[in-house]
């Protein structure tokens, strides 16, 4: 998360902006740098290095402006400023978090097919690798993978590929972050 921007302070305004003084601070931003305002003898350095600019600021914009991506934002700022004795233990808890952008819906009226499928398929696999237990966590791996399919309509790694090389790299590494330190804090015990 540490390459994602500051979206508030790019719009200069504060977290606890209304959506209307986002609105507005989104405007005076892209007036004060649309690459169009440059004069005409702007060098080709200067015009791409405005249009870069315009761009992180209409990138705020549609971050900000939305009251369902705000808080998504919000929420990934809070996750990666971890608080005092903030201890995640239940499993939907610690990874749930991490496959939200892949979990949201896209299909209009998801099936539950993949869901189904994804469940046995998963338990199969589960009970061939670690028997009663093993059904149980493939089960529930599955379920979620074929939940991913149905909302989505595509496979997970599909999905997966359709995220920005950030969102990609944020998953993975929290991912290995998440295993690591609960699995050291599971030895640990």
């Amino acid at each position: 998360m540490a390459n994602v921007p500051d979206y508030y302070s790019i719009l200069e305004v504060p977290p606890t902006a209304t959506q209307e003084e986002i609105r507005e601070a989104y405007k005076k931003q892209a007036l004060l740098h649309h690459p169009d305002r440059l004069k005409d003898d702007a060098s080709p350095e200067e015009r791409k290095e405005a249009t870069k600019k315009f761009q992180v600021i209409a990138d705020a914009y549609y971050i900000l402006g939305d009251r369902d991506r705000r808080a998504t934002y919000d929420r990934s700022h809070r996750r990666y400023s971890p608080t005092p004795g903030d201890s995640q233990s239940d499993a939907n808890r610690v990874f749930g978090d991490v496959f939200e952008e892949l979990l949201r819906v896209e299909v209009e009226h998801p099936s539950y097919a993949w869901r189904i499928l994804g469940t046995g398929a998963g338990a199969i696999l589960g009970f061939i690798i670690g028997n009663v237990a093993g059904a149980a966590v493939g089960a529930m791996a599955g379920r979620t993978l074929g939940k991913i399919r149905d909302h989505k309509g595509v496979s997970v790694y599909t999905a997966f590929q359709r995220l920005s090389v950030h969102e990609r790299r944020d998953i993975l590494s929290t991912l290995l972050t998440k295993f690591l330190t609960q699995g050291a804090a599971g030895v640990m015990k």
